[in-house]
């Protein structure tokens, strides 16, 4: 049973390390046209300097960094320390997940953290990352709450994303520009229907005011910024603060 026990986080861990790995490459290759959605799944990576085809040995998170010596065995290249430092976070999240028993949390934290760093980047987000919050949120509604909670958790996620619906709209006709993308949008009403009122509020103002913030420290008043990653970022705080909050009492 020790035995047990021992390998089940370890194993934990490597299943972080490799959902991480393929994050890393969905990031390098955010906005990829492929002519048909498997062989955006099924296709080989390539070597990010001369594209050649890795082997499986190649593949492996942490280990084949570690033994090519952060090389690549093609072109003998220095490779990037995003993929042995997110590789590495992926397997402590997954780990620490499965021997504090909230697997399930380091599954969101690893989606959310995906989310913040794309959009931060491409200042959009996924619509598959953005489907993919929102079932982990279905399920954790639907197995943690009453009936009575779900329906008023759910009318206040519907009102929110009225009245947002209503602000793009709004502010598109005036200014002729987005000023809240369909994907925060979406993201909000995951938000809502998870914390419910008030807390969505809190995490909504906190989100506000933190990128407020960021755009007066850095003065970039008429560039735009990403929302996303700040709703994105409270979501995963408030959600680990929850868990521990639930776990102390």
């Amino acid at each position: 049973m020790n035995g047990l026990y021992l390998f089940i986080p370890i194993l934990s861990g490597i299943v972080g390390a490799v959902i991480a790995s393929w994050l890393v490459q969905e990031y390098d290759n955010y906005g990829k046209k492929y002519s048909y959605f498997l062989k955006k799944i099924i296709r080989r990576s390539e070597c990010d300097f001369c594209q050649k085809k890795l082997n499986f040995y190649e593949l492996v998170p942490i280990l084949s960094f570690v033994l090519q010596k952060g090389k690549s065995t093609c072109c003998n290249k220095i490779l990037p320390k995003k993929y042995i430092v997110f590789e590495t976070l992926g397997a402590v999240i997954f780990l620490i997940g499965a021997l504090c028993s909230f697997i399930n949390i380091s599954i969101l934290a690893l989606l959310l953290i995906f989310l913040i760093f794309v959009d931060e980047r491409y200042k959009e987000i996924a619509l598959w990352n953005n489907l993919s919050v929102l079932i982990w949120v279905l399920h954790e509604v639907i197995n943690r709450l009453a009936f009575n909670e779900i329906l008023f958790n759910l009318i206040g996620a519907v009102s929110a994303v009225l009245v947002l619906l209503f602000i793009y709209v709004f502010y598109k006709a005036i200014r002729k520009r987005e000023g809240i993308g369909m994907g925060d949008i979406i993201l909000l009403f995951s938000t809502f229907l998870y914390f419910g009122i008030p807390l969505s509020f809190y995490l909504l103002t906190a989100a506000s005011l933190s990128l407020i913030l960021k755009i007066v420290i850095t003065g970039k008043y008429k560039n735009k910024h990403a929302f996303g990653s700040w709703i994105a970022g409270f979501f995963l705080i408030f959600t680990v603060f929850r868990e521990f909050y639930e776990i102390a009492g």
